[in-house]
């Protein structure tokens, strides 16, 4: 943090840091295999687009955090890792209006990888899809998390993974943690990456596996009646990758059960990885 190495339960935060009073700040979320961070470069250049959005400038190069990131990586001595990289806009007496001189703070965290059980991928899961009431530059990935909050609380409550949010006019956008793909007529469909979504690493990445499959897909909005009557459905992120969805709102898709489209791209997702 800002320098400083230590354990996590040693660290310490300013109560006048901004991101704890506002949620002022950006940040990504890493995956590394066997000590390898996947995607390292692409998630550092959206921190950087997350941050010049919101007007925060990023005192370090690119090059700088990256060896930031890949020092505290290897310094931890964990193998399968989450590493988390957040920027605020800095610390200061609280105060909606900040003084353009102050230095951002950077803080690199690294936890074990979480166990993820087999049957998710085997089995599938459940979501639920909920009206969107998230602000309008979802493009951005800020630490202001409380409406994904709210609304993985209600999947919870619910019994299912995910909640997927939905436009008034039924055009569905992604999950609260999570982009999310259906095959319609065999083909594989995403929403486009503008400001209604956060633009996944993952959702990048199996596009490119999708085209090494010779898979068609098309990046186009879909809605909630293409959602529910989907052959598949599947949804993505950095710590359990891809993941079929078999059931949305209490309706059954694909005869409850992951699909061989999205066992396909996860397997060829799974050889880009290695």
């Amino acid at each position: 943090m800002n320098g400083w190495l230590g354990a996590l339960e040693d660290a310490r935060v300013s109560v006048n840091d901004r991101g704890y009073n506002f949620g002022d700040g950006v940040y990504e979320v890493v995956r590394a295999y066997n000590g390898v961070m996947f995607a390292l470069e692409e998630h550092l250049e959206r921190l950087a687009l997350s941050a010049a959005a919101v007007e925060i400038d990023l005192p370090w190069e690119p090059a700088r955090l990256k060896n930031i990131t890949k020092d505290t990586l290897g310094k931890s001595g964990i193998k399968e890792a989450l590493v988390y990289i957040q920027v605020t806009r800095g610390t200061a007496p609280r105060n909606h209006v900040s003084d353009e001189e102050m230095r951002p703070n950077l803080l690199v965290t690294v936890r074990n990888m979480p166990h993820i059980p087999p049957s998710l991928y085997t089995e599938g899961v459940k979501a639920i899809t909920m009206p969107e009431f998230r602000w309008q530059i979802r493009n951005v990935k800020s630490i202001s998390l409380q409406a994904s909050v709210l609304a993985k609380r209600r999947a919870e409550r619910a019994g299912a993974a995910e909640a997927i949010f939905v436009l008034p006019d039924g055009t569905v956008t992604e999950g609260a943690s999570s982009n999310i793909f259906i095959v319609k007529d065999g083909v594989l469909m995403t929403h486009p990456a503008d400001n209604r979504i956060l633009a996944g690493v993952i959702r990048h990445f199996v596009l490119k596996v999708a085209g090494t499959l010779d898979v068609k897909s098309v990046v186009e909005p879909f809605n909630i009646l293409d959602l529910v009557k989907a052959e598949e459905v599947f949804i993505t992120g950095t710590v359990a990758e891809v993941v079929p969805v078999v059931n949305v709102d209490g309706k059954i898709i694909g005869g409850g059960r992951p699909g061989p489209l999205t066992a396909r791209i996860h397997k060829g997702f799974v050889s880009l990885i290695k």
